[in-house]
């Protein structure tokens, strides 16, 4: 995933992320997106590697590779 291909969502996620860990839940609340956007975002980062899931039971996330640094 290139930088031009990052949405408005996307950057809000990944902004949060680089604080820290966080929930689906909490990026919503946190980023004023919807949560079938943040959801489908969140797929799309985690399926190119920028983002990881690291706890299946909460779906606590975190920042792997932050797409803007390269």
């Amino acid at each position: 995933m290139e930088r031009d291909d990052l949405t408005d969502v996307d950057n809000a996620i990944l902004d949060e992320l680089r604080g820290g860990r966080a929930t689906k839940g909490a990026l919503v609340d946190w980023t004023g997106y919807s949560r079938n956007s943040v959801y489908n975002r969140l797929e799309v980062l985690v399926a190119a590697g920028h983002v990881t899931c690291v706890h299946d039971g909460t779906r606590l996330f975190e920042l792997r590779d932050d797409p803007r640094d390269e």
